[in-house]
């Protein structure tokens, strides 16, 4: 779902408990500030729709299973 870049960036900046700043991060991968951030956002997106994706297929299932109890 996330490249290893995008990884690192979402890791660092949401999850970590001290987030490293858009600052350091733009110089461990000698890009902007500007573009570390646009990164952050387009992983949090991507895990966004994920997680959307993977509960919809859930309720999915779980109207199947229980549409054959019924």
């Amino acid at each position: 779902m996330l490249n290893d870049r995008e990884r690192r960036i979402f890791e660092a900046r949401r999850l970590a408990e001290d987030p490293l700043t858009l600052e350091t991060l733009s110089g461990e991968f000698d890009i902007s500030r500007e573009r570390v951030r646009q990164i952050e956002v387009r992983a949090f997106e991507k895990v966004q729709k994920a997680v959307r994706d993977t509960a919809e297929a859930a309720r999915r299932q779980l109207r199947v299973v229980e549409d054959a109890h019924a």
